[in-house]
């Protein structure tokens, strides 16, 4: 039978050196159910490296695809410089254009949606 005032974990453990209550199994468990779920500073290191690394692989995937949507930059050597200065520059003309075939449309008596003159 249980009393009434049966101990907590924190009680059977105690506070552990950083004054966090303690765990029955005497230490933290990591994501895998290891026992010390701190990590390492070498661990730390290495996952921040595999994040920039991940980080880099992104930022560069979308240059690649950059360079296939915008006209001009297939088979170029790849400088993000230029990459970013071209799709600007692209995307100033595709404004230009939509902003011209929308004042066709209105000169030739046809209803452009309010929305897409935005």
């Amino acid at each position: 039978m249980l009393s009434s005032q049966s101990p907590t974990c924190e009680s059977v453990a105690g506070p552990t050196a950083d004054g966090n209550p303690g765990s029955v199994n005497g230490g933290d468990m990591g994501r895998d159910g290891e026992k010390g779920g701190r990590l390492t500073e070498e661990e730390k290191k290495s996952n921040h490296i595999a994040s920039e690394q991940k980080r880099r692989m992104a930022i560069r995937e979308g240059f690649d695809k950059l360079s296939t949507i915008v006209p001009g930059l297939e088979g170029q050597a790849r400088s993000e410089a230029l990459v970013l200065r071209s799709t600007v520059d692209y995307m100033e003309k595709k404004l230009m254009e939509r902003r011209q075939l929308i004042m066709d449309c209105e000169m030739n008596g046809i209803p452009v949606d309010p929305q897409m003159r935005k």
